[in-house]
């Protein structure tokens, strides 16, 4: 019993550890404002690939990682999953680089609400009449940003559904989440280095052998640290509570845009964000009202 509590401990400190380094996400990437964000999205992708080599090859791991190359289905879902994460790493870091770190917060509340509906549409799971409620509201949250900016929000729409989409692909796919980063960020390595090719001809790279070369490094184990956290935290404690947990770095990140860099939050954002709050705790309420059911 004194084992099983350890654990569970272990696990919410791990999985606190990996939402709250999300959240902090925006700090670090507004010291990198000098370069521009595909600049940045490429060094991701470099020291992330880099850094999961070492991991990898420290753990004996690699031998397992490089056998999804050859599996030719495998190896072009992953190489999708890939694009699919790069682009929303770019837009999270365009929004980071354009002061609307609070659409992007917006967009990772909306996430969840995302997946369950394309969980729905193309995997024809059941959804209660709470989650076609909820996902009601997030509509009505997104048709007030439509009205508010004149057309479609695109951070707080294409940040999730980029996300979720990537999401369904990686269920298709069973391999471990570190492996599956690795080769994924590994097949479309070579579009990160031909950026970082065209923006050294251009004259604009930024990187070079020194303190702030280094600090752009840190990319690659910034990328890969929350994760090995989320996953050492999906190990020991359940889902429902690593769910409750995922709202720390949307929250997060919205004070941080409003208090540290005084970005905007007008009556209609006030709105939306009060309405996903709504349809996020409709849903929470009902699944934890479903779980002492079953008890």
């Amino acid at each position: 019993m004194k084992n099983y509590e350890n654990e569970t401990k272990a696990g919410i400190i791990y999985g606190l550890s990996a939402f709250i380094l999300w959240g902090l996400f925006p700090i670090y990437f507004k010291q990198l404002h000098e370069l521009g964000f595909a600049e940045i999205v490429a060094h991701r992708i470099i020291w992330s690939v880099l850094f999961l080599y070492i991991l990898l090859k420290f753990s004996k791991k690699l031998s397992e990682a490089k056998r999804f190359f050859t599996n030719k289905k495998t190896a072009f879902l992953l190489f999708i999953s890939g694009v699919l994460i790069a682009l929303n790493w770019s837009i999270y870091i365009y929004a980071v680089s354009i002061d609307k770190i609070v659409d992007a917060s917006l967009g990772y509340f909306i996430n969840p609400l995302i997946t369950m509906l394309l969980g729905v549409i193309i995997l024809k799971e059941q959804i209660s009449n709470t989650g076609k409620f909820a996902i009601f509201i997030v509509f009505i949250a997104i048709s007030i940003q439509i009205y508010d900016v004149g057309g479609l929000p695109f951070i707080s729409v294409v940040l999730p559904l980029s996300f979720a989409i990537y999401s369904l692909v990686r269920k298709r796919i069973k391999i471990p989440s570190l492996e599956g980063l690795f080769v994924e960020t590994t097949m479309v390595m070579p579009i990160a280095i031909a950026a970082l090719f065209f923006i050294a001809k251009s004259g604009q790279n930024h990187f070079d052998f020194s303190w702030f070369g280094l600090f752009i490094t840190l990319c690659g184990p910034l990328t890969v640290i929350p994760l090995l956290l989320f996953n050492s935290a999906a190990l020991r404690i359940n889902l429902s509570t690593i769910g409750y947990m995922q709202y720390i770095s949307p929250s997060l990140q919205l004070l941080i845009a409003v208090f540290a860099y005084n970005e905007p939050i007008n009556t209609a954002k006030i709105s939306s964000f009060v309405l996903i709050w709504i349809a996020l705790g409709v849903v929470s309420i009902d699944g934890i009202y479903k779980k002492k059911k079953q008890i």
